[in-house]
This record gives structure tokens, C-alpha cells and sequence, in this order.
């Protein structure tokens, strides 16, 4: 009986999937022609190189104070100094020192944020794309009878039949061929 059962279903399932349309989609390909993929992009390494320059300032800063804390220390070897001279002397160097781990610390946080920063730029740029693409995706399921749209990548095999990836790029009004020419650049690179 359980044999008996579990055909029905597998037949079923068969004969349910047979009345199915499905198509696929290279999400990647989709991501990376995207319209506005490549000005995000550019925004993203606009945007890096700035907390980069930011940081380089903030290292400029650290060298200006160790720079003044050598000096201070090379003065404090003087034996000339008297004993006040030398006593303020170590005043400023103990000064400096706690001025430098002071702007140390400033810029691992300030490192850490804008990492924290870049990554969350980056994450929303993407959604904002992917949403997007599904949204186009969607209307072209609707409009042509799919019940399946699935990323290609995703799946251990799928004819190329099913590929509408040039259909969905075509709805972005972005031209099919940019796809091939970015697979043969990508292939000619290996």
C-alpha cells in the first residue's frame, strides 16, 4: 500500500511539474549589467579612496606627534638641563605619548567605522539592484505565463532553453551582447 502511495505521489508531482513553465536566470550576469552597477561601483571606490585619504591625514597627525616626541626625548638627553628643565621636559614627553595613543586608538575606530561604513554602502547598493532585477524578473514571469523563474547558479543543472537572462536585460533596456562580451573578456582573463 505505502508502494502503491508513494508512486501516486511521485506521479503526481511528475505530472504537476510537466504543466509547469519555468525559466532561469544568471543572477551574476543580471547584477553586473545592471544600469546603474558600474556608477555604484564608482561611488563605492570614490567613497573608499575618501576614508582613505582620511586616514592617511590621521597617520600624518601620528607622525607629527611621535616626530615631537623624538625631539622632546632627544632634548631630554641634554645633560645641560637643569633639574625643573628636565622635569618639564618629561612632562611633555609623557603628554605626547598620551596625545599619540589617544590619536592611535581614534584611528583604529575610525578604520573600523569606516569599514563598518563601506560594507553597509555596499550591501545597501546591492539590495537596491537585486530588488530591482526580481521586480523586472516578476513582470516578466506574470506577463509570460512562468510559474518559475529560478537563478541558474543556484542549480546543480539547467538546459539553456530555459535562460530569459537576455530577456530580463533587454527589460532594462540593456543589450544582450554586453553579456557575451563581458563572458569572453572574463573567459580570455583565465
Amino acid at each position: 500500500m505505502k508502494k502503491v502511495m508513494m508512486m501516486a505521489a511521485v506521479a503526481a508531482t511528475f505530472a504537476a511539474t510537466a504543466e509547469m513553465k519555468i525559466g532561469t536566470v544568471n543572477m551574476v550576469d543580471l547584477v553586473r549589467l545592471h544600469p546603474s552597477h558600474e556608477s555604484n561601483r564608482t561611488l563605492v571606490k570614490t567613497t573608499d579612496a575618501d576614508y582613505k585619504a582620511k586616514l592617511d591625514a590621521k597617520q600624518d597627525d601620528l607622525k607629527e606627534i611621535a616626530d615631537e616626541g623624538k625631539k622632546l626625548q632627544s632634548d631630554l638627553q641634554n645633560p645641560m638641563l637643569s633639574a625643573s628643565a628636565r622635569a618639564d621636559a618629561q612632562k611633555k614627553i609623557e603628554s605626547v605619548q598620551q596625545r599619540f595613543l589617544e590619536n592611535q586608538q581614534e584611528m583604529r575606530q575610525m578604520a573600523a567605522r569606516y569599514q563598518t561604513d563601506l560594507n553597509d554602502l555596499e550591501s545597501r547598493l546591492l539590495k537596491i539592484e537585486t530588488d530591482e532585477i526580481r521586480e523586472k524578473i516578476s513582470a516578466y514571469a506574470k506577463k509570460h505565463g512562468y510559474d518559475i523563474i529560478a537563478d541558474s547558479s543556484m542549480l546543480a543543472f539547467s538546459k539553456s532553453s530555459l535562460d530569459v537572462t537576455d530577456e530580463i536585460l533587454k527589460a532594462f533596456g540593456v543589450d544582450p551582447a554586453k553579456r557575451k562580451e563581458k563572458a569572453k573578456k572574463a573567459n580570455e582573463g583565465k
